[in-house]
Formats: structure tokens, sequence, C-alpha cells
């Protein structure tokens, strides 16, 4: 028995012209009466897929789901420019406008809980609720933590191997050097039009060939990372399902991010954490998280005391079963809550 709900269509679309050259593509699903949710994908640059639409029961809540900046169905795709965490708060409150909603609750995994805690800080009146789930702060120790040989390395040292290898040694002093010579090659790649990317559709292709670009072993560390158990077959094929435009907005629009510290102050989202004492919050996480380990969800339950944190002892970073049930009852005991 699976605790996701079932497969379902969006009941509306539409695009929203955010200005900056940006348009939007948006998506509605569950009931019209139904308590307005906003669901905010991770990366930055992953979009939503329709897996999405399976987290909330449609019964009770109306779920907008839209695609950020350079992600996605919004366009244009892969854009940099005028692409930042404050770019994605004001398209958030252009599209509450747009949808007439006075307040809705936000929900957000891994990079989605960043965002939806900094829009949530500076619109708390817009907000009846805030859900976070894999929660990354956007810290520099966070942002090291992949790329540092004491941090994720030391329990993947294998699926780094396979990461690291193309890059060479003296771009390897220290995660900042890591990520600066990846963007650079993904903008490379870009300027080339994607020519080793592109061949992720033909299943004749190794990993090894898939592996001389830069966004492929990205996004393929993250997918391994994601999972506690995930070989480099399986990630191949879950992102071969996904396309290689998938690939290219994940890897090339997250390394935009993490160079610029996500556009963040430091330790902003906890510094800010008092702007959410009267919104109820709720704070999901897994112990065995290799993206977003668990330390995040601790400090943010300190800085919001009222908070109710729960955490399952199984799982990784990838949103599975286990989470989703207590997603499921989490979400249940909100709707009551917020009811009375």
């Amino acid at each position: 028995m699976t605790h996701f709900h079932p497969e379902t269509e969006a009941r509306r679309a539409g695009d929203l012209v955010v200005g900056d050259g940006h348009v939007l593509y948006w998506e509605q699903c569950g009931s019209a009466e139904g308590r307005p949710l906003l669901f905010l994908h991770g990366g930055p640059g992953s979009g939503c897929s329709p897996k999405y639409r399976r987290l909330f029961d449609p019964r009770h809540f109306n779920v907008t789901l839209f695609d950020q900046r350079g992600a996605g169905r919004s366009t244009p795709h892969l854009s940099l420019e005028n692409n930042t965490i404050g770019h994605l708060i004001d398209d958030i409150e252009a599209l509450r406008h747009k949808l007439g909603f006075d307040q809705w609750i936000v929900f957000g995994p891994s990079w989605g809980s960043t965002l939806a805690l900094a829009y949530a800080e500076a619109f708390p009146e817009h907000v009846m609720a805030v859900v976070v789930e894999a929660v990354f702060l956007g810290t520099k120790t966070e942002l090291n933590w992949w790329h540092d040989i004491q941090g994720a390395p030391r329990f993947f040292p294998d699926v780094w191997q396979d990461f690291i290898h193309p890059v060479p040694p003296k771009h390897r002093k220290s995660p900042k050097t890591i990520l600066d010579w990846c963007y650079s090659d993904m903008l490379r790649e870009q300027s080339e039009k994607f020519v080793d990317l592109n061949r992720l559709s033909d299943p004749n292709t190794s990993i090894g060939e898939l592996r001389k670009s830069t966004l492929y072993r990205w996004t393929e560390f993250e997918e391994r990372l994601s999972y506690m158990e995930k070989s480099a077959e399986e990630a191949r094929t879950s992102l071969a399902e996904r396309g290689p435009a998938y690939v290219a907005a994940h890897s090339l629009i997250e390394a935009h991010y993490f160079r610029h510290d996500c556009f963040l102050e430091p330790d902003q989202l906890i510094k800010h954490a008092r702007q959410l004492g009267n919104t109820p919050v709720r704070i999901l996480h897994s112990r065995y998280d290799m993206i977003c380990p668990p330390q995040s969800a601790f400090r943010l339950a300190e800085a919001c005391p009222h908070a109710k944190f729960e955490m399952i002892t199984m799982s990784g970073h990838g949103l599975t079963e286990p989470m989703q049930a207590l997603l499921n009852s989490v979400m249940e005991g909100l709707r009551m809550e917020l009811r009375g």
C-alpha cells in the first residue's frame, strides 16, 4: 500500500508574466474549495513534476505548484538573469495576488524549505502555516558539506570519486574552487549546445560517456546521495526519464545559487525566525539525509520554539514512503488545527 495520494491531473494551469523577461508556469490540483496550499520545488532548478500533485489529500487542499525562474516549463529556460531568492519571493507574492488568496499554507522540501522560510519571514501576514521537509538553511556550512572531503564524501567515497575525477587537481583545493570550476564548465557546455548531456536520451550511451558532462555529474552526485541505496545505473535511468533539459536546469541554476550563497545574508533564516512567532510551523526531517543533514532542522526548531518537529529514523533525502506517511499525518493534524 502506498502512502502517496492517487495520481491526478492539473485542474487548471497558466502562465504568469512576472517581469525581467520571465514567464512562470503554474498549475492547480485538488479541491477548489480546499485549504490553499503552495508547493515550492527543490533544487533550485528542479521544476515541478506530476509526483508532487500526489503529496496532499485532494479532498481537503487546493494545491498550487509553479516552476521557478529558469526551471521546468517557465521561460526563458535556464535563464540566470534576474534569478535570485529575492526575485522568487516577489514571484510568489505575484502568484498569490493573481490567484486571489489572502493566505495560504506554504510547503517546501530541501531548497523549497529555504524558499518557504524566506517567503514566510518576508510576508508572515499572508502565510497561515509553514511546513518544511529536509530543511536547508542556505548556510556556508551546508553548502560546503557536499564538496568537502570531511563532509558527504566521507560517507560516499565511491560516488564522490565518480563526481570529482574529471575536475583538475588544482581546482580541488576547496569546496569553493570545485564549485567555481564546475560552474565554469557548465557554462562551456551550454555554449556548446550540451553535446555530451544530450546523449542521455540514447540508451546506448555509457555512463562513462555521460560523465564527460559536468552538468550530468553534478545532478548524478546529488541523485545518488539522496537515497540510501541507488546505483549509478539506477540514477542514470531516473535522470534519463526526466531528460537532459531537467538535468541542465537543475545543475546550472543550483550552481548559480550556491556560488552566491543562495543570495542570503549569513544565517539569515535563523536570525529572522522570530517573524514566524505567530505562524504554525511544522518541521519534518530524515535522520540519514546526506544532502541536508538534520542539524539544520534542529537549529530551526530551536529558533522556533513553538514549532512541531518530527524526524523519521529511516530514509535519506528523497521523498519516500516513510516520509509521505509522516507528511499525511502532519497535514491532517494541521488541517484540523486550522479548522478549529
